[in-house]
């Protein structure tokens, strides 16, 4: 009685942290500046870039919740139900359990700042795509930090001389700034964007099969396609935990340069990297910009995929489970096409428990032998798989059903 007990509050202390996940867009750094629209909507179209973001111009002016309000969305909800180029990673990230906000222009970037509502110690996961200003000296101490101490940074840049607000300066620069001088560590991440502008359609993917964004909720992405991008060069011996994930056809994966998307870790938190603004793109936004629709038709829309599991893993989550009882053993699940999947190593599975964020149990599966599929039919959304094994123990994960 006490284990199941002590099952029912796990399960919803799970779900209750979920639902406390908070996800910021950065708008602060020129992101909306000439034919960029990186954000997840915006409800005012009056910036100019002079080259610091001005009022009185046509530019989108997001702010800081998107509308309608994100409670109304639902599974069904369409991406330009919010006007944004990065529209649907917002309302993708809804649907998966997770909160969204913008960090306006004229808003702060700290951690630690009680003072500050949009302190980045609030949020789990921070999405700076194609910024276009320096980061000044605090700033960096705050992204270093926020890292350090557990979050999830999703960083995006893109090609050479792809200045967009006149300031001198583009992603390239401002990313490699904030990697070589700053006030904690040089290269903190193990990878520096190299300063190149291709145009390419890789297949050329990492080597490791259980790579956790290569193999993650949302499935396998095996294409990555970019408009005018640039790569990485990795270094490990600064930082032995970054990782390549998708590479420039010919390059070999099992050397540490040309990497267009990688990952990496600091301190308690997670980085994925990627060198390209196109594959987040969904196409729509700004009417005065020239959008292009990347996240769905691009690469059979395996951006999707890709950027929604890294955002996954960057919130804490992945599919690696975790013991109730003081044992660590490597239990994964997942759905595709409405089929449940199991693997597990070192303990043999003798069932297992679905459990809804009731916590209530809304399916059982009592054979083991789980690796063929099983036919899962759920509502979209969050669970928790608690499986028992034939030496009594307990063990749980969440999973997406999408």
């Amino acid at each position: 009685m006490k284990k199941e007990i002590m099952l029912i509050i796990l399960v919803f202390w799970a779900m209750f942290t979920q639902a406390q996940i908070k996800i910021l867009f950065d708008a602060t750094k020129a992101e909306t500046a000439s034919n960029a629209d990186w954000i997840i909507d915006a409800d005012e179209f009056n910036l100019d870039y002079d080259p610091d973001p001005v009022l009185g111009g046509n530019e989108a002016n997001p702010q800081r919740f998107p509308t309608p309000d994100q409670s109304t969305v639902d599974s069904e909800t369409s991406e330009d139900y919010w006007t944004g180029a990065n529209s649907s990673w917002g309302i993708e990230s809804v649907k998966a359990g997770f909160q969204v906000e913008t960090l306006p222009y004229d808003a702060k970037i700290t951690y630690g700042d009680a003072t500050n509502p949009q302190d980045l110690s609030n949020y789990k996961v921070y999405i700076v795509t194609e910024p276009n200003i320096m980061f000044t000296d605090s700033e960096k101490t705050a992204i270093l930090e926020f890292v350090k101490n557990g979050g999830g940074l999703f960083i995006t840049a893109d090609h050479n001389v792809s200045d967009r607000n006149g300031d001198g300066v583009d992603s390239v620069d401002v990313w490699n700034d904030l990697f070589k001088n700053n006030d904690l560590d040089y290269n903190p991440f193990g990878f520096l964007f190299d300063y190149e502008n291709f145009t390419e359609d890789t297949t050329n993917t990492a080597p490791d099969s259980d790579d956790p964004v290569l193999d993650g909720p949302y499935g396998k992405p095996d294409d990555l396609e970019f408009y005018g991008g640039t790569s990485m060069t990795l270094y490990p011996d600064v930082n032995k935990n970054v990782v390549g994930i998708f590479y420039r056809m010919g390059a070999d994966p099992y050397n540490k340069w040309a990497a267009m998307v990688a990952r990496s870790t600091y301190g308690l938190g997670r980085v994925v990297a990627m060198g390209d603004s196109s594959p987040a793109d969904d196409g729509t936004g700004d009417t005065g910009d020239h959008l292009y629709d990347g996240w769905d038709e691009d690469a059979d829309g395996d951006h999707r995929i890709l950027i929604m599991n890294a955002t996954i893993w960057l919130a804490g989550g992945d599919t690696t489970g975790v013991a109730l009882y003081n044992e660590s053993v490597k239990f994964r699940v997942y759905v595709r096409d409405n089929r449940f999947y199991m693997t597990a190593t070192d303990i043999k599975v003798n069932s297992i428990g679905i459990y809804n964020t009731l916590g209530q149990k809304v399916l059982k599966f009592n054979s083991a032998n789980l690796t063929a599929g099983m036919p899962l039919t759920l509502p979209k959304g969050v669970y928790i798989a608690v499986a028992t094994a034939d030496n009594g123990q307990r063990y749980q994960t969440k999973f997406l059903v999408r």
